[in-house]
């Protein structure tokens, strides 16, 4: 064969998938339909579990020395802070990386490609998925090449990490139940001042959306995630300046911005795939499960369906485990994915609660969070997946 194991998709999850297989031996052959690694990204936070991960593999000083450290995530509503979520005291006992790292998902792309050379091996860019087909022990996959010819590989499973629009999973023909969200998302990379606490998270609720403050490196750099007003929301050809002034109106107007390096618009969708295993394939990271920014958890949950299906494939392929082994990815992970798209889902529909009385409500129990430091630890440990198995 080719390869024991085809990964479809080149980004954090079919990398990390690759690094676990890569350090046990077994052969990956990885490809991706885009000319090269993202140079920008929406993914933004790495949790404990993850640095756990890296630490590992031995890339966690990287991320470190690339990334931002948080140890608080900060509430603002009606233009006040409201709670503060303490990170950095949280699973002390749990986890040597009691933070949030801030650290955008290029940057992690990058520091898992550099690692992955350690096992010769490299993603193909600009190689699609065309079809495939499966038998009783291996997986044959046509692959359309940069050159537009097509060439047929063969492996004994294939990984679809490639995404919400995943050709693997359509091909196997897995449903994607859920919904699309009804806001339009934007990120922005920037250079702004204003009642931000510094080196945090800092999480602005409004009467129709939420912006989220995510610290970077440098002065004055911080990233924001949020929803556009209505009145924007089907532009386009939207420029970040005219998003501005919504902004400004929630998180007060000593917020200004110097600059905006990147901006970009998307919509977002909440879908768990129905099934996470058809035969000789697998579904990991967004081909498998999307939800909203909200929690910061997406790119975390895929790294860590790659770690959880690397080491059933190695066992499996190296003849230590049976073929059945190979079911206990879906049975853990479907179950975990389900879970974090479902807080994902409360959290925004938390923060786009519509009614002046409900928000005043919601509003209210923020406030309360400071008062009540079991309920806190519980939501900061759930979203640093600390409490995921």
């Amino acid at each position: 064969m080719d390869a024991d194991v085809l990964i479809v998709g080149g980004g954090p999850t079919g990398l990390m998938l690759a690094n676990q297989l890569g350090r046990r031996g077994i052969r990956a052959m990885i490809v991706d339909r885009h000319s090269g690694p993202a140079q920008q990204s929406r993914a933004m936070v790495v949790h404990a579990r993850t640095l756990e991960i890296y630490s590992k593999l031995g890339i966690a000083d990287r991320a470190l020395e690339l990334g931002k450290r948080g140890n608080g995530a900060n509430m603002w509503a009606e233009g006040k802070r409201t709670a503060r979520i303490p990170i950095g005291d949280i699973g002390k006992s749990l986890s040597p990386f009691p933070f949030v790292l801030m650290l955008g998902q290029d940057d992690n792309e990058r520091i898992m490609g550099e690692h992955l050379r350690k096992w010769g091996t490299a993603v193909q860019w600009n190689t699609e998925l065309a079809s495939f087909e499966q038998a009783s022990d291996h997986v044959t996959a046509t692959l359309k090449q940069p050159d537009g010819t097509t060439r047929k590989v063969t492996a004994a499973y294939m990984a679809g990490c490639d995404g919400g629009r995943s050709t693997v999973r359509e091909l196997s023909g897995i449903t994607f139940p859920g919904a699309p969200y009804e806001h339009v998302f934007f990120v922005a990379d920037t250079e702004a001042t204003g009642p931000m606490v510094p080196e945090e998270l800092n999480i602005y609720l409004w009467r129709d959306g939420f912006h989220l403050f995510f610290p970077m490196r440098g002065n004055d750099r911080w990233r924001v995630i949020g929803i556009l007003p209505r009145h924007l929301r089907q532009r386009d050809d939207l420029a970040f300046e005219e998003a501005v002034p919504a902004i400004r109106r929630e998180a007060g107007a000593e917020l200004s911005f110097k600059e905006c390096s990147w901006f970009s618009t998307y919509r977002i969708h909440h879908r768990c795939a129905e099934r996470f295993r058809n035969g000789r394939c697998f579904l990991l990271g967004d081909a498998a499960h999307v939800h909203s920014p909200a929690g910061g958890q997406g790119m975390n949950t895929g790294i860590q369906d790659g770690v959880a299906l690397g080491q059933a494939l190695a066992a499996v392929v190296a003849g230590r485990a049976a073929e059945s082994a190979l079911d206990e990815y879906e049975r853990t992970r479907r179950p975990v994915a389900q879970r974090v798209v479902s807080l994902a889902d409360r959290l925004t529909r938390m923060a786009t609660v519509k009614g002046r009385g409900t928000q005043s409500l919601r509003n209210a129990a923020l406030r309360t969070l400071d008062h009540l430091p079991p309920f806190r630890k519980r939501l900061a440990m759930e979203l640093a997946e600390l409490r995921l198995q």
